[in-house]
C-alpha cells in the first residue's frame, strides 16, 4: 500500500483537495455490500418509479444512519410515498427540506435519499465530509445543504471527479485522522460497523 501523501492539518495553505488527494483517499474506502445494494438496486428502481416506498427508505437509512430506523418506521406508507414522490419533484433547492417532513428525516439522511436517487446530482453531507472539507481548507463555515452542494459540485469540477468518488474521499479521510488520534468518531458515536 502507498504510503499518504502530506495533505491537510498542517501539511499546506489554502484549498488542499486535488485529484491525488481524492485518488488516494477514495481508494482506501471500502464499499460495503449494503452501500452496493442502495446504490446498485434501490436507486434504480426509485428512479423508475419516482418515489420510495418503504423498504428501500429503510434500506438507506440503515446505510446511512441505522439507529435511525426506529423514527422512520413511524412514517406511514402513504406519507413515504407522497413525501418522496413531491420531494423528488421539487426544485433541486427544497428537495432536501421536503424530505425532512418525514418523521426522523434530517438533512443528513434527506442527502442520502437525494444522492442515492440521482448520485450525479447530489451528495451526502455528514459531520467526516464536512471536517475534512473545512480541514483541508474548503469551506470556512459550517454549510447549509444547498452551500455544502455546491461547495462538492465545484470541488468535482476542479479535481475532474464524481461526487459519490469525492463523498469517498472526504470521509475517508476523517475516519483515519480520527484513527491516527486515537479517536475513532464511529465508536464514540455507537456506529456499527457493517
Amino acid at each position: 500500500m502507498r504510503a499518504a501523501p502530506q495533505f491537510g492539518i498542517g501539511g499546506g495553505t489554502g484549498a488542499a483537495i486535488t485529484s491525488e488527494f481524492v485518488l488516494f483517499w477514495s481508494e482506501r474506502y471500502r464499499v460495503r455490500p449494503r452501500e452496493r445494494d442502495v446504490f446498485g438496486r434501490v436507486g434504480p428502481a426509485v428512479a423508475e418509479r419516482g418515489y420510495y416506498n418503504r423498504d428501500d427508505l429503510l434500506d438507506v437509512v440503515r446505510w446511512k444512519s441505522p439507529r435511525s430506523t426506529t423514527y422512520i418506521g413511524r412514517n406511514s406508507d402513504s406519507d413515504i410515498k407522497e413525501l418522496t414522490r413531491i420531494a423528488l419533484a421539487a426544485p433541486e433547492r427544497l428537495q432536501h427540506r421536503v424530505l425532512c417532513l418525514l418523521e426522523g428525516v434530517g438533512v443528513p439522511i434527506a442527502s442520502a435519499l437525494l444522492t442515492v436517487w440521482e448520485p450525479s446530482i447530489f451528495t451526502v453531507i455528514d459531520y467526516r465530509a464536512i471536517e475534512t472539507l473545512r480541514a483541508q481548507g474548503e469551506l470556512d463555515r459550517e454549510p447549509d445543504y444547498t452551500h455544502y452542494l455546491q461547495v462538492c459540485a465545484a470541488l468535482t469540477k476542479r479535481v475532474g471527479t464524481d461526487l459519490r468518488t469525492l463523498d469517498r474521499a472526504l470521509w475517508q479521510w476523517s475516519k483515519d485522522q480520527g484513527k491516527s488520534t486515537g479517536l475513532d468518531l464511529d465508536e464514540v458515536a455507537g456506529t456499527p460497523a457493517e
